[in-house]
């Protein structure tokens, strides 16, 4: 309708009951703190300002007076920071506030979505598809999605999540979510001297926490510029190992450096030799340390008319998401006379041995 802030909140007082109120497309930049007459009425706890014209989250900072708040729709906005230049205050809102919209707008930091839990303390159900940030540019030939990547960061990131582009949390998506996450920091640690992965680790804020529920992950760095000349430049140090119980009474680890010119009938048989095993006998699994969908998520898009489906899934979207578990890649080292060059990635590989 356009009108001001003031005289929406005027009008909405007219109404002693009113819990629900829709503000949206009325080109409203921020909301002016104008003493009582701005305040909206403490029964409502729906609120929809979506397709207006705010910038930052400090915009809506008299919303944080309403104790009543239960679910903010901020769809189709602009907001891509906290705090606005000339705020320097932080909005936080009532623990009741459990849902929000914060799609389409224009968020590309991750530091951002980690300070949602502290902006929104009682936040379970997020909506933030189709932002920037979301929407990760994955490198070509990786086996993630951007959707998918989005969304296990997302999930990962924030701890109190039960509900994700409406799309419901079980207890294996956050697990799977929050060890991808914690595989990615070990990647980004390995691209940096070990003296500089404070700097690395700081700038995720579950990083010790998820560290005592999962361990440290492994960081594998770049060994230094080797001359391709050289013998050790053609090959590959494995370290192979046998499955639980594959053979009783054998559960060391072998370590082996072999030219990347051999075939996979001669690397078998040198694992065989190692481990006093038939070479033909043998599976060679190759554990990449990276993750794969087995079905990807699906960003289950519906219309946010409706605040109170903003937490239920269909039975079908239900059962997309028990599809979509993430799970290590791993690669069988087939027999043949292809080269192990061709086969192995890197200089060095960490191999599982099981008997066919």
């Amino acid at each position: 309708m356009l009108l001001s802030w003031e005289e929406i909140c005027l009008l909405a007082r007219q109404f002693k009951d009113i819990m629900t109120l829709d503000a949206s497309l009325n080109d409203f930049l921020t909301l002016p703190t104008l003493g009582l007459s701005s305040l909206l009425p403490t029964t409502l706890t729906s609120l929809k300002l979506e397709y207006n014209g705010f910038s930052s989250l400090s915009d809506l900072l008299p919303l944080t007076g309403l104790t009543s708040l239960k679910t903010l729709h901020l769809k189709g906005n602009h907001i891509s920071t906290i705090c606005a230049e000339s705020q320097n205050k932080m909005p936080v809102f009532g623990a009741q506030l459990h849902y929000i919209d914060l799609s389409y707008n224009h968020i590309t930091s991750w530091a951002f979505v980690d300070l949602l839990p502290v902006i929104f303390p009682g936040m379970t159900a997020l909506r933030i598809s189709h932002n920037s940030v979301y929407e990760v540019v994955v490198k070509a030939g990786d086996a993630a999605t951007s959707v998918d990547e989005g969304y296990m960061l997302a999930l990962a990131r924030l701890a109190n999540l039960r509900s994700l582009n409406f799309s419901t949390i079980t207890t294996a998506d956050r697990t799977n979510a929050e060890m991808f996450y914690l595989s990615r920091i070990g990647k980004e640690m390995a691209a940096v001297p070990e003296s500089e992965e404070h700097a690395i680790t700081s700038k995720h804020r579950r990083y010790a926490e998820l560290c005592e529920i999962y361990g440290t992950p492994v960081v594998v760095r770049a060994g230094k510029a080797i001359n391709p000349d050289l013998l050790e430049a053609r090959l590959i140090k494995f370290t192979f190992y046998l499955a639980g119980s594959t053979v009783v009474g054998q559960t060391e680890t072998k370590v082996q450096e072999i030219p990347r010119g051999f075939d996979m009938y001669r690397i078998k048989g040198i694992v065989g030799k190692l481990f006093g095993l038939r070479p033909l006998g043998l599976r060679l699994i190759w554990e990449t340390g990276e993750w794969d969908p087995v079905a990807g998520y699906e960003d289950e898009e519906e219309d946010s008319e409706d605040e109170e489906g903003s937490d239920a899934v269909d039975a079908a979207a239900e059962s997309r998401r028990e599809m979509g578990k993430w799970m290590r890649r791993e690669v069988e080292l087939e027999d043949g006379t292809r080269q192990v060059g061709f086969c192995v990635d890197g200089m060095e590989a960490r191999v599982r041995i099981e008997l066919r």
